[in-house]
This record gives structure tokens, sequence and C-alpha cells, in this order.
């Protein structure tokens, strides 16, 4: 994504969230105690860059003008559209009652709103108006939208009939400049969970659809939303293996991120299998002890494997730059050196040109960031003494780091910015609260027993 502009989002009332706002940056953490809220805002990202993703919208609003208007659209009219009431709620509020599983979206006003309800707003940061605004009051939400000019493009926006290759030009320079990366994938904290029955949930799904016709596609059964997308994610990860097999394509600009995950924290691999060519594959690891290989289905193979074969196939087969991945609690299942990698992988997703979303409980993971961050300012020969290469290097500036806290008052949570200091990284205030609590409870647990053996 580029640096040109970073979305910002304000957020009133929504969900357990009473008041913040963050901004989108290359890699973005939301951390702070359960219940919070980092998961609706989240899913809040999610949910506008899933209703604007650069490669489809500009061919479903340029064939709709083709169709009702018989002649081809200008620029502005197409962009007109897309941020036009008809548009924004369709797509925004569609994805938000299917991502929350709720008809009613007024179960998503926090229980302490005021009369005004919810109350979104998303802007890049060097804009002073914003371009989407989202209000909920009780069942009666709206989404308005203002379609952003950009200056070099002025004369055509107004004048030009495009055709569709010059739209999706067009519709590239809008979005960098909004910030707003091209698509996103989500992985929920449920992801391991799900991957152990995916094979019998879609089972049914694709029992009568035959793969080598490839003329009716294959759906999932109605699922809750974050769940059934990414059970279609499954699905479609499957389906790139057999294109990119066929087509021989490779994709060097992740090769060192698997090398991290599979290499140097799996010692093995991740892939799916088709058995005896059956139409729903096995997600399998396939890994080598001694002179033995070995390939263990996922439902037998450790929790390790089972969390982190998402996130390695949705690197192999689905995310591509410029999109979005939206993690929650990469560090699940894992041990504290296995953190560490992730975050790795998690930087070097950011230099390959991914946004990253992650939510997190891991103060090892906040601290690896920072040691990122920290290498960039090193000298080349300390970075290469301690094993940093040029991927593995972030900016203070590409990092946000945000801080989801409940007010004092109970009503609700804030989201707090943490400041990261040039010559320290990410604040971890919060996780050292937790323990400095539990040294004083240790303290004062073992204060008697040393007054026993005459200690004190």
């Amino acid at each position: 994504m580029s640096n040109r502009g970073w979305l910002r989002i304000e957020i009133e009332n929504f969900g357990p969230i009473a008041s913040g706002s963050f901004e989108l940056r290359p890699l973005t953490l939301f951390i702070g105690p359960n219940n919070t809220g980092k998961s609706y805002a989240a899913t809040l990202v999610h949910s506008i860059v899933q209703a604007m993703p650069a490669g489809g919208v500009p061919g479903v609003l340029f064939f709709r003008f083709r169709r009702e208007e018989k002649a081809p659209p200008t620029i502005r009219e197409l962009v007109n559209w897309l941020f036009s009431t008809e548009y924004l709620e369709k797509e925004v509020l569609g994805r938000l009652q299917n991502y929350f599983s709720c008809e009613d979206l007024g179960v998503l006003i926090s229980w302490f709103a005021s009369k005004d309800g919810v109350r979104v707003r998303v802007y890049s940061r060097d804009a002073e108006d914003g371009w989407i605004f989202l209000e909920g009051k009780g069942s009666r939400w709206s989404v308005q939208g203002k379609a952003p000019r950009l200056p070099d493009l002025e004369r055509r926006q107004e004048t030009e009939e495009v055709p569709l290759d010059a739209l999706w030009r067009v519709w590239r320079d809008i979005t960098e400049t909004m910030g707003l990366p091209e698509d996103s994938y989500y992985l929920p904290a449920a992801r391991s969970g799900v991957l152990q029955g995916w094979r019998a949930l879609t089972a049914e799904a694709v029992r009568r659809v035959s793969r080598w016709a490839g003329i009716e596609e294959i759906r999932v059964p109605a699922l809750p939303g974050l769940i059934g997308e990414f059970l279609e994610g499954l699905i479609h990860a499957s389906e790139g293996l057999r294109l990119r097999s066929r087509a021989g394509k490779r994709r060097p600009f992740f090769r060192s991120i698997l090398e991290v995950l599979e290499k140097d924290l799996l010692k093995g691999t991740v892939d799916f299998s088709y058995p005896n060519e059956v139409p729903v594959p096995e997600i399998v690891y396939r890994t080598q002890v001694k002179q033995k290989k070995l390939e263990i289905p996922i439902q037998r193979a450790s929790s390790t494997v089972g969390e982190l074969a998402p996130l390695v196939l949705w690197i192999k087969y689905l995310l591509e730059p410029r999109e979005m991945l939206v993690i929650e609690e990469p560090e699940a299942h894992l041990h504290p050196e296995n953190q560490r990698r992730v975050a790795r992988a998690l930087v070097r997703l950011v230099r390959a040109g991914v946004t990253v979303l992650c939510t997190t409980h891991s103060p090892l993971i906040l601290h690896q960031v920072s040691n990122h961050i920290l290498a960039s300012r090193a000298d080349p020969a300390r970075r290469k003494e301690l094993g940093f290469t040029e991927e593995d290097l972030l900016r203070e500036e590409e990092v946000g780091a945000y801080l989801f806290r409940m007010r004092e008052d109970g009503r609700g949570s804030e989201i707090q910015p943490l400041h990261i200091e040039p010559g320290f990284g990410i604040p971890e205030d919060e996780f050292v609260r937790v323990s400095e609590a539990i040294g004083e409870e240790t303290y004062r647990l073992t204060g008697p027993l040393r007054m026993e053996l005459g200690e004190e």
C-alpha cells in the first residue's frame, strides 16, 4: 500500500467501543483486554475494504453503466456512483450484517450509547474531509460517501470516457490516495477449529459439482459470516493450487515469508492433497524424520501446525501485494520462540507489500516487532550479525499500535494510540502492569515463608 496516505477511522458507540480512532498503517496492532472491541474494529475495517475492492468494483460499475446508459461512462460518473449512498449502504451495511450475523444492526450499537447512536468516519491521513460516513440509530443505519478528487486527474475525471482497463488504473490511484488496500482477507480466532472439520463442512457443497466440468461454482453451506468466508477462502486456495500448478506460476515475493513459517517454525510444509482424485482435498502437513517422509492430515497434526496452516495457505495461494490480511491472535498455541518467528513473518509480509492488521495478547509479538523497528536504525553490520535482512526492517511510521481499554466509568472502551519511541519501540505498559501485579502477589505470598526460614 502506498505511503501517500493511510486510512484513518473514527468510531463512536460501535459494539463495546465508546470512542476512539486509529490509522490503518502497513502494520497495525490492536492490544488490550478481552471484550474491549478489538475484533469489532478489525471487522469494521474488513467490511469497508471488502466493500470497495480495487479489481472487482470498477468492472461491476463499468458494465452497469454500459447496460443502463448504453455509452461508456466518464471516470467522474463511475467514481460518484462508487461513493453514492445507494452503493455504500448495500455493500457496507450488507457486510456488517453478514460478518456480525445479525439482521438488525441495532444490536451493534453500544449499550451505553447516547441518543446519537453509532458514528463512523473514514478519512485518509492527509484529508480534513471524510469520504465515508456511517450512522446508526436503533435499527436505522445509513452510509454516505464523498467522492475524492485527484488533482492530476481532474480533467480526465470530468470529461474522459474510459475503457475498462483504464478505469482499473484510475481506481488504483484513488485507492492509493485513500490508503485503501485492494482487497482483504480475515483469519478469525476460530480458524484452527474450523480447519479440523472443513472437509465435512464442504463435502455436501461439492457433492454434485464436477471439478472437471468447471460449470457450477462451489459454495459452502450458510454459516456465520467470517467463518463462512474463511471456508470459501479454503476452497479458493485449493483452486489456486490447481491453477498455479497448471500454469507453472511461482510467488517469489512471498518466498522468504514461507521460509520463516515452514522451514524455521514448522520444520515442514502445509499444503493440499487430493487422495484418489476426490473433489474436496485434504489439508496435510509434510515433514521428514531422519530419512522417512511423512504426510500427516491436519486433524492429526500438532496444534501449532493447525493454527498456522491457514496463514501458510493464504500466503501460498490467495494473498497478493497491495492487499490486506487481518489476523486475530497469531500467537495462539505457539511456544514463545515461535511467537517471535510469526512476528518476523508478519514484518516480511509488510515488506512484500501486504497491509497487516493484527489483534494480539502477546507481549512477545510487540517486543519482536519493536526489535524490527530498532533494527532499521542499527548499523548494517550489527543487523547482519543479529540475523536481520532488508526484509526484516520496519520504520516507526509504518507501524500503528493501539490499546483498547475500558473507561474508568465502565461505559464502554476507548482506543488509545501508543506512541512508538525511536530508541525503544512499542510501549508495553499494559503487559508490564500485569507482570508487576503478579510479582507483587508473589512477594506477598513468599514473605511469610522467608520469615519462617529466617531469611528476613
